[in-house]
């Protein structure tokens, strides 16, 4: 897959252009409908699949106090459209002479260019100053211009349309177990693990410190977690939060740190993904070390009993 960020980076003897258009953050089951069926109606044609996509956040341009913090780095975004089948993606600069587009400008200076055969939206698509260009204006323009325009409906769980946005509030709230329903995996971050306080090891819990450039974290507290590293997984128990049962330090921000099972050594500087599979329980101040210790070993032993259950079901990630 190829990653390009300027129009003339698209080359000029592409087969067949197809594009679906998007922010994709998540890239979640409503998401990943989209991009499937462009993608087979790409390769029915023998065309390209490319994901026309804007960085930063529209919003941040527009209204930076409104703008929403990521489900994802690119990287990771880019790493599962390409599972996906997408073979270019055109990642443009949004900026403020952008934003006030009308539809069709939008059209004529960036869709054209492509040359794009068919344009594939979420049924909800907005474009153009204003989100004034909707699905039906898209279609009409295609009709002028020589592209076919193809929706897909919504994605719906429990009776709720699944959403970057219902997602990301599920994050904040610690709802991982829920949100996982919807992205179709676990929500994960990535980083570097970095050397922390020392205090894990301290109470026989020797923890991997993630430093993470991911925008979004869950809600404070302790989560069971996978940890992937290299070639290698683990099973753990993480915490986010700031610890405060530890007197005369107070984390400037939520540190994450995971327990991981049955490993021994350290990773300090190397890459770890995280994933959060269930919480368990709010971060609290506990009344001495002693108290804490014997919750972290409730903590495990329950983190434990979660993968079993898992296992039993046949469940993976």
């Amino acid at each position: 897959m190829r990653v390009v960020e300027t129009l003339k980076g698209i080359p000029n003897s592409l087969s067949y252009p197809v594009i679906a258009i998007g922010v994709f953050d998540g890239v979640h089951r409503g998401h990943q409908e989209i991009i499937r069926k462009m993608v087979a109606r790409t390769r029915e044609r023998s065309g390209t699949a490319i994901l026309l996509s804007f960085f930063p956040h529209p919003q941040k341009v527009i209204a930076s106090g409104d703008a929403p913090p990521l489900l994802q780095t690119f990287q990771q975004r880019a790493e599962l459209v390409e599972e996906l089948g997408i073979d270019i993606i055109l990642r443009l600069p949004f900026t403020r002479r952008l934003s006030l587009k009308t539809p069709e400008e939008f059209v004529q200076q960036i869709l054209l260019p492509t040359g794009a055969m068919e344009v594939h939206v979420g049924g909800n698509f907005r474009f153009g100053h204003r989100r004034a260009g909707s699905l039906e204006t898209l279609a009409e323009l295609g009709e002028t211009y020589g592209y076919e325009v193809h929706h897909t409906e919504p994605v719906y769980f429990r009776g709720r349309r699944v959403s970057s946005t219902r997602i990301r509030n599920l994050i904040k709230e610690g709802r991982v177990s829920l949100a996982k329903r919807l992205l179709g995996r676990p929500y994960e971050v990535r980083g570097n693990v970095v050397r922390g306080a020392g205090k894990g090891a301290e109470l026989g819990f020797p923890t991997a410190n993630l430093k993470t450039e991911n925008e979004l974290l869950p809600a404070t507290g302790v989560y069971v977690s996978r940890a992937h590293t290299g070639e290698f997984s683990y099973l753990g128990a993480t915490n986010v939060g700031f610890r405060p049962t530890f007197h005369g330090y107070v984390a400037p921000e939520p540190t994450i740190e995971t327990h991981l099972f049955d490993f021994s050594g350290n990773l300090y500087g190397q890459e770890m993904t995280l994933e959060f599979c269930f919480r368990l329980r709010d971060e609290k101040r506990f009344d001495g070390l002693e108290a804490l210790t014997k919750q972290v070993q409730v903590d495990i032993r329950r983190c434990g009993r979660y993968f079993e259950r898992v296992e039993s079901l046949g469940g993976g990630r």
